[in-house]
């Protein structure tokens, strides 16, 4: 009688699967990016982020063959991106059989990994993927592709130099260093095109020890028995107010201005092959219509995460209760509000991200000619948003463009996906669950850009052989 196989056997002849697939499409398989002419230690592509993201253009310009490329991420090894870190959702949002990291290989799916381990059945028992197990996934990826990463690196600074490269200035473990590099790719996330918003309030009113932000670390053990207020009604918060309970927290509630919960969330809608693909095709006037209605009506979170945060003692929405001050008060904290005050012995700070590359140390250099919404489209007066004209205009490959034209060549050679790319690329663009088609819009613009460099030389080459395909004495030895 057979034996169940064991998952570590079952995950080796994944790998040989995975190697046979990769070897059916490895066509063409000719190396052709020509050497810098600044030498050899130039990389062809450098990737500024290793999450699910970064990895997958890794991947993508590995099998479009592309050598010397490398992904430089500030995490330690293993935690590229939120999964293990400041998310803190027990199941990720979108659907469990969405794609991406895989590029269109079966065989690298998350359900193929799945289901090595765990069995068919088991998969069609999943509800959704939980956070610990999409990080294994995108490790194990990361692995298997064998794309070259360097954890623990970040980059502090990004210069543009008079011969088209860049230099990245980088730190890791207390040195520093620079690399050069053709073409930047970057896969920054959440925060990359801007900064974490704690409004001024937190900051000028309280001790650091009171507050934090949902994508902050925080030690929610020493939460228990407390009583919890955080400051907005989005996803994290909600994750933030579950993690809190389940820590042991006494109280979390959750105070946002609005009259009441935000029931619709278009982006779901938004989740077929026609608009995540063909999204960075629409007139602007469109686009930007599309990512303002988003920004205005905000969205719920999960029905997940609503019922994981509700079915827990100690869990409270107060609508209608904006915050107006606040201020130490005994060993916690009083919030003013205009129904009066509250209080808590520590307060979160539920309020996003904003987008402006401003504030971006590593990008200052550059930013001041490179092309914001702003500066490229007028939308009508009724219509007008500071939010979105600061957002960077990107080409439809996710290059950047320059602010005047001829003033910054090498714009078109830094490419972006991160949360300042929505409004260019789709509302979606930098999320997981579009990882299948924005991915490749920037590996084609990374390539793109690398074959017209070399445009000149490949012809030289194209003309300065015989391409003979034939023999020449085979050929007289076939004459009467």
């Amino acid at each position: 009688m057979s034996s169940i196989p064991s998952p570590a056997s079952d995950l080796d002849a994944l790998r040989a699967r995975i190697r046979h697939d990769l070897a059916c499409l490895s066509y063409p398989s000719k190396p052709w990016v020509r050497p810098s002419a600044a030498g050899a230690e130039v990389l062809n592509c450098a990737i500024v982020g290793g999450g699910q993201f970064g990895q997958s253009v890794a991947f993508g310009l590995q099998r479009e063959r592309v050598h010397k490329v490398v992904v430089f991420d500030a995490n330690p090894p293993g935690l590229a991106g939120p999964w293990l870190t400041y998310a803190r959702m027990i199941m990720l949002r979108t659907p469990k059989d969405l794609t991406g990291p895989d590029l269109g290989v079966g065989s690298l799916t998350f359900r193929a990994f799945y289901e090595a381990q765990h069995g068919p059945d088991a998969w069609e028992r999943l509800f959704r993927i939980s956070r610990p197990d999409w990080q294994a996934y995108l490790n194990w990826h990361r692995e298997v592709t064998g794309i070259e990463v360097r954890p623990a690196h970040s980059v502090t600074r990004l210069s543009p130099r008079d011969d088209g490269l860049f230099e990245l200035h980088l730190r890791h473990d207390g040195q520093s260093s620079t690399v050069l590099a053709r073409t930047v790719v970057l896969a920054t996330g959440a925060e990359g095109s801007g900064a974490r918003v704690v409004p001024p309030m937190f900051t000028e009113q309280l001790p650091p020890h009171l507050y934090a932000h949902t994508n902050d670390a925080i030690d929610f053990a020493a939460l228990a028995g407390k009583r919890v207020g955080i400051l907005g009604a989005g996803a994290s918060s909600f994750d933030n107010a579950s993690a809190a309970l389940e820590a042991g927290a006494a109280a979390a509630e959750l105070c946002f201005r609005r009259q009441a919960l935000p029931l619709s969330n278009p982006r779901r809608w938004m989740e077929f092959a026609g608009f995540l693909a063909h999204y960075p095709e629409l007139p602007d006037l469109q686009r930007w219509r599309y990512m303002k209605r988003l920004l205005d009506i905000s969205q719920p979170p999960p029905e997940p995460t609503f019922r994981r945060a509700v079915e827990m003692p100690g869990f409270k929405l107060r609508p209608a209760t904006p915050w107006l001050a606040l201020r130490p008060h005994g060993d916690g904290v009083q919030v003013d509000t205009p129904s009066g005050p509250l209080h808590y012995d520590f307060v979160i700070a539920g309020t996003g991200i904003v987008v402006d590359l401003s504030l971006r140390p590593e990008l200052a250099e550059l930013v001041p000619q490179l092309a914001l919404w702003g500066d490229r489209f007028e939308p009508p007066a009724a219509e007008a948003d500071t939010r979105l004209a600061r957002f960077p205009y990107l080409d439809a490959h996710g290059g950047f463009i320059e602010r005047t034209p001829g003033a910054a060549p090498w714009a078109g050679r830094l490419f972006a996906n991160f949360r300042g790319a929505t409004l260019s690329l789709g509302p979606s663009s930098a999320s997981n669950s579009n990882i299948r088609y924005t991915a490749p819009r920037i590996i084609s613009g990374v390539t793109r850009q690398l074959f017209l460099d070399d445009a000149d030389a490949v012809y030289q080459e194209f003309m300065g052989q015989q391409h003979h395909e034939l023999a020449a004495q085979e050929v007289a030895g076939v004459g009467g």
